[in-house]
């Protein structure tokens, strides 16, 4: 009879992949904010204003856009929608703003940012967190309305796919942009609602003073209206939709808008790898 003492072996459990840990992230986070009353209002109202005024200017164009040719150029007007605008930027201010100020608040961003998740891994699925939810008003209302117009016989099939492809293309670039800027200053900050602010603080606080000294009472020059975002989409959704141009030319609207997309992105990349190098 042996009187050894027994011996024992630990079981290593292995870590998740990246792509287990990153849709971790997604799918909690998308759960986490869809339940947010703020998220909630921004969603269901932004989407159903836009495209209900879609919808209303599709049926009574004849009356409300005198002149207005029902072709591939009506699409202009919807995707103008100022509503637009407020809620996409409402979007990122509500849900954003805290999407990594949040994590820095509580430390959690340590967690994330272990092996084997690095910072452009934690960064993709937060911005398609945002992403998700911004594209909901920014593209679902765009393409809702070139469906729905060729589905009443209004507008013929070619014409309507071709602006529901035109749509998605314009959707996505809108929210690209307050994707990247909404996640540099959550970056920037632990308090959701300093980020927040900085979010409107930066869209109106360019659109409005620019739009005031482009015109012709004031400064009156147009250049100044590259300054504004919102100008930028609209000079390249009038391009888009074949419209006629605007005071300023879609392709350095264009620019700008890809521009500011990627450097805030790179920045932010930049300063998560700062954090992870200060954490870890």
């Amino acid at each position: 009879m042996s009187i050894s003492l027994p011996t024992y072996t630990r079981r290593e459990i292995p870590l998740l992949s990246r792509r287990h840990r990153m849709w971790a992230i997604i799918s909690t986070g998308l759960r986490r904010e869809i339940r947010r009353p703020a998220a909630i209002f921004t969603v269901g109202v932004g989407t159903a204003i836009t495209t209900i005024v879609s919808i209303v200017l599709l049926f009574f164009a004849p009356f409300l856009l005198a002149g207005q040719r029902l072709d591939l150029t009506f699409f202009t007007t919807p995707a103008s929608n100022p509503a637009m605008l407020f809620f996409v930027t409402l979007m990122a201010a509500t849900v954003g703003a805290g999407l990594i100020a949040d994590d820095l608040d509580s430390m959690a961003l340590t967690l994330y940012l272990s092996r084997p998740l690095t910072a452009a891994d934690y960064l993709t699925a937060k911005a398609a967190i945002l992403a998700t939810l911004t594209s909901m008003i920014a593209v679902l209302p765009l393409v809702i309305t070139p469906l729905t117009a060729a589905l009443l016989g209004l507008f013929p099939w070619d014409i309507a796919l071709e602006a529901v492809g035109i749509s998605i293309a314009l959707g996505l670039l809108i929210t690209g942009f307050f994707t990247a800027l909404a996640l540099f200053l959550s970056s920037l900050t632990r308090r959701r609602a300093y980020a927040a602010a900085a979010v409107f603080a930066i869209v109106f606080g360019l659109t409005v003073p620019a739009q005031i000294l482009a015109a012709p009472g004031s400064v009156n020059n147009p250049a100044l209206l590259y300054l504004s975002p919102w100008e930028d989409f609209l000079a390249v959704a009038r391009a888009a939709f074949g419209a006629s141009s605007g005071v300023i030319d879609w392709a350095p609207a264009l620019a700008i808008l890809l521009g500011a997309t990627i450097l805030t992105a790179l920045a932010t990349w930049l300063r998560m790898k700062a954090v992870e190098v200060v954490s870890g």
